[in-house]
């Protein structure tokens, strides 16, 4: 069995269902109540046998697909069976059992379900055709007996002549139940005699024959809220409740079960009639959604409202909340919004001739930002630039201040609102808001330097947030920031998303309410990728450079303690003993390039702290006196950072290397010459910092950090030895580890790691 495939049916179910619940949308497809002779059939009828108070149904053709979702450690299902040790006996049980050949050819044909049920926890039940009743048990009956109870489950093997109701299919086959807990066995036999079984359950008949298929997930209403609970953080809980008026029941079709994909497409089944928040949606047209294209391709997640017309809209979602008795509590926002925004929100919208409405998250400034964004159709300048610049950036992307915090909220629902909504900024069409931290990202370039829709192009994968005539669209990246990830889904349940990743650098979902030829749909889609980019980053993400400022850790000849040199506010130079009083403090007239050395000049065993300003090296005993002449000693160009030392015969012939201004790093000695032999080493990108020495196949490298990249160099400089492209581009933050052999370990931006020679 391969470790690896991805079935995580839970996962993308409940961020399925978390995604939905956020966005506040209902469904609803079709009102025939029949069964349809599902019931009767060998693939649904175990569905008679699950407890009605199942918080999740799962069901396969065979045990065998079955087992290998819920024995791979990739899969979230897993969780369900291992985070507590009694569940864990389940998947031991179903280890061993695709282990034995014998027992596994003959037992993993047979249909199974398997149900989630809240005794106190949440506890799988696990339910097998065991064949036709009336006859003997098959010699596979007893070896799953037997292999239940080694693994500390309970096991019962039912004839259910006698205990299913007269009529019902079940009364012509015999079950095998397993489970962690006997009251779980018990329950379900007991709710087989009563005639009484999740085909009860208000919907659930009618969503399964909806999506009837080999490979099922449905999940009734009422088993939402307790799922969700155990799988999301407190910060995601809120949601459950809402989420039970979504439907009576989803049932998905799981479409695609491998190693790279998983998608599945549902139908939900309600009778909730005018109240349900379809007729919001059965009252307007859908659109193609467009937001991927100013999206970054950083971006975490994104939700997106298509409008066909948004006046059509606005009049639905009024009539939906005429349903909710929340049109008082509307108007009354309304009105508070346009006495301080000075117009309607309607009105507001309708100039606009609003397209699309999102939300999406990115970091900025190792911060996760959240902005709103608009499509507008169009250009109402009186609107637009109400509040005038707050930036002196010119054309579409000056920063304003933003005057309708609260509108798309109240147009829209509580998902269109963001904590920080003071600015805005227009960019190809849409208006971006949020804070200034998250707008420089647009304002800079960086955001839009290689889109959203970009990046799924280049990972080979559809764009799930453009291209079909939609309802609702959503994304959410699993990997692109892991601590966002990790503030989702609750400590327990982690572990088993994590798992996921894998060997793979990139985990996508989508959802949508599409439309279709049978009405509404729901998909979903997971992907397991690694993306190779058809172009590299070319718009530098940070072109400063920190320069330290000390204080810098000295020897102090003297006293063979460490001191502290450095700067204060008033330029003078100080030092002091480490923790302790301060030594001396000497006048200088400019500050200092944020590196300080010692040196033994004089190669008499005493030290001299060396440091530069300006385009001059300095000299200073540990006494507070200049050491002149040579120094100060004139380098020609200003000095940015540096500098570092060197004694690289051990003779204490000193050389330095010194980044300048002008985005060079240039070696010296304490002369200010250049060795014969040294080519300046410079980059059509930012140089973040000093070079790092290291030692490879006994000679030396210098590697150099950009803004986008990390380069190396030869000993002498000159051209790079990683002139590369794509995503064979070295991170700038990986790690340069030698090998041996005359070459390093590296991380690219295809996020693998490679050995490049430095031949």
């Amino acid at each position: 069995m391969n470790r690896k495939t991805i079935i995580m049916c839970v996962t993308v179910t409940c961020v399925f269902v978390m995604v939905v619940s956020v966005a506040l949308f209902f469904l609803y497809s079709g009102t025939d109540k029949s069964k349809n002779g599902l019931a009767d059939t060998r693939d649904f009828m175990l569905f008679s046998a699950v407890p009605s108070d199942a918080l999740s149904v799962m069901k396969f053709s065979d045990l065998a697909s079955m087992t290998e979702c819920l024995v791979s450690e990739q899969s979230a299902l897993h969780y369900f069976v291992t985070e507590k040790a009694e569940r864990g006996k389940m998947v031991a049980f179903l280890e061993k059992l695709s282990a034995s050949s014998s027992l596994y050819n003959s037992a993993m044909s047979s249909p199974a379900v398997m149900s989630v049920h809240n005794i106190g926890d949440l506890t799988p039940l696990l339910i097998l055709d065991a064949g036709k009743s009336g006859a003997n048990p098959a010699e596979a009956v007893d070896s799953l007996n037997s292999l239940a109870l080694r693994c500390g489950l309970t096991a019962q093997y039912t004839d259910a002549t006698d205990i299913a109701p007269a009529g019902s299919p079940l009364r012509k086959r015999s079950l095998m139940l397993i489970s962690p807990s006997d009251i779980l066995v018990q329950s379900s036999l007991r709710h087989l005699k009563s005639d009484i079984s999740v085909w009860d359950v208000p919907g659930f008949a009618e969503s399964v024959r909806m999506s009837a298929d080999d490979a099922m997930l449905i999940l009734p209403a009422s088993g939402v809220e307790k799922t969700l609970t155990a799988i999301f953080s407190s910060k995601y809980r809120a949601y459950p409740v809402f989420f039970r008026k979504y439907a009576d029941c989803t049932s998905f079709s799981i479409t695609n079960f491998d190693s790279e994909t998983f998608s599945m497409t549902g139908r939900s089944y309600s009778e909730g009639g005018a109240s349900d928040f379809m007729n919001v949606f059965s009252k307007v047209d859908p659109s193609v959604p467009e937001v991927a294209s100013v999206l970054p391709a950083y971006t975490i997640h994104a939700e997106a409202l298509p409008l066909a017309d948004v006046s059509a809209y606005i009049d639905a979602y009024f009539d939906f909340c005429e349903t909710q008795s929340l049109s008082k509590t509307l108007e009354s926002e309304f009105s508070a919004l346009e006495k301080r925004g000075g117009i309607d929100p309607a009105d507001w919208a309708e100039s606009l001739n609003i397209r699309e409405v999102a939300k999406a998250a990115y970091v900025s400034g190792g911060t996760v930002e959240t902005v709103l964004l608009v499509h507008v159709g169009k250009k109402d300048s009186a609107i637009l630039t109400k509040e005038g610049a707050s930036s002196k950036d010119g054309g579409n992307t000056v920063i304003r201040n933003y005057a309708w915090t609260g509108y798309l909220s109240a147009l829209f629902g509580p998902l269109f609102s963001t904590d920080d909504e003071a600015h805005f900024i227009l960019e190809n069409g849409w208006m971006i808001i949020g804070s200034r931290n998250a707008l420089e990202e647009y304002t800079s370039g960086r955001a839009v330097e290689y889109t959203l829709a970009e990046y799924f192009a280049d990972a080979s994968i559809t764009d799930g947030l453009s291209g079909k005539s939609s309802y609702f669209v959503s994304y959410h990246s699993l990997t692109e920031d892991e601590s966002f990830t990790e503030a989702m889904f609750a400590k327990n349940f982690l572990p088993a998303v994590k798992a996921s990743f894998g060997d793979i650098s990139y985990e996508p979902v989508f959802f949508s309410v599409e439309e279709s030829k049978s009405g509404m749909e729901l998909n979903f889609r997971l992907h397991r990728t690694t993306v190779t980019k058809s172009q590299a980053p070319t718009f530098e993400r940070d072109t400063s450079v920190p320069i330290p400022e000390g204080p810098f850790r000295v020897k102090n000849s003297g006293t063979g303690k460490m001191n502290l040199f450095y700067q204060q506010d008033n330029l003078y130079l100080c030092l002091q003993e480490e923790g302790g009083k301060g030594l001396w403090g000497v006048p200088f007239d400019a500050p200092i390039c944020g590196c300080a050395q010692t040196v033994d000049y004089y190669a008499n065993g005493k030290l001299q702290i060396l440091f530069a300003s300006g385009t001059k090296l300095h000299l200073i005993d540990r006494l507070g006196r200049f050491v002149n002449p040579p120094f100060p000693v004139n380098l020609g160009k200003e000095i940015l950072l540096g500098p570092d030392v060197y004694d690289f015969s051990g003779r204490r012939k000193y050389n330095v290397m010194v980044l300048h201004t002008d985005n060079t790093i240039e070696m010296y000695n304490l002369q200010g010459r250049r060795p014969p032999e040294w080519k300046t080493i410079t980059s059509s990108e930012t140089i973040k910092g000093l070079p790092e020495r290291i030692r490879v196949g006994g000679n030396t490298y210098w590697v150099v950090r950009t803004s986008i990249q990390t380069l190396i160099f030869g000993f002498y400089g000159g051209n790079t030895l990683t002139d590369f492209s794509g995503d064979r581009m070295i991170r700038p933050d990986s790690e340069v580890k030698p090998t041996g052999d005359n070459a390093v370990e590296v991380v690219c931006y295809d996020g693998r790691k490679h050995t490049v020679k430095l031949n």
